[in-house]
């Protein structure tokens, strides 16, 4: 997949209904999910984060963590309420599964946000999303929207900056994608 073609799908996926749920990397929001996540995670899936995501249930939600977005998109996710994942395979495409953090410390990050570019993974500690340029980014959160959105990257000057605004540690390039050509 290249760097454009990433992007497009992460933009796709602004057409769904999304919620953040830690663990997750596009599961349409059910019962099955919110028990399995709260199980494996249950300091996150308080009482109050599972009785929101119960009143989701058959409304077409899809799940997703930040870096879940990110391998959502590269493990084949399309939006398929009747599959899983919508679509994704657990690491198909021979992408792995990584954290945040692991995720960054593949992509040769940098500090000097000078030179980014669209498509690429920007981070903060535990954190992730992915430049879309013009000075924002999309990210899975559950400050402010709870799900996917785009929000503002406070390290390069734009004149378009959203309400939604972070400022990022580091960046690097996706080694699973590839450059246009």
């Amino acid at each position: 997949m290249t760097r454009e073609e990433f992007i497009e799908k992460l933009l796709d996926v602004l057409n769904y209904n999304t919620v953040y749920m830690w663990g997750t990397f596009g599961a349409p929001v059910t019962p099955k999910i919110i028990e399995e996540k709260a199980a494996q995670y249950p300091a996150w899936y308080t009482k109050k984060v599972k009785e929101h995501l119960y009143r989701l249930i058959k409304k077409n939600y899809f799940a997703f963590d930040c870096v879940g977005l990110i391998k959502g998109i590269l493990w084949g996710w399309h939006g398929d309420p009747g599959k899983p994942h919508g679509g994704a395979r657990y690491k198909a495409n021979g992408i792995p599964d990584l954290s945040a953090d692991g995720l960054i410390a593949r992509c040769n990050p940098s500090t000097d946000f000078s030179h980014l570019v669209p498509g690429e993974i920007v981070w903060l500690s535990g954190h992730v999303g992915v430049y879309l340029g013009d000075g924002q980014v999309i990210e899975c959160t559950p400050a402010w929207q709870n799900g996917v959105q785009i929000t503002s990257c406070l390290n390069v000057p734009h004149d378009n900056q959203l309400e939604k605004a972070r400022l990022w540690t580091k960046h690097g390039k996706l080694p699973y994608l590839e450059d246009k050509g």
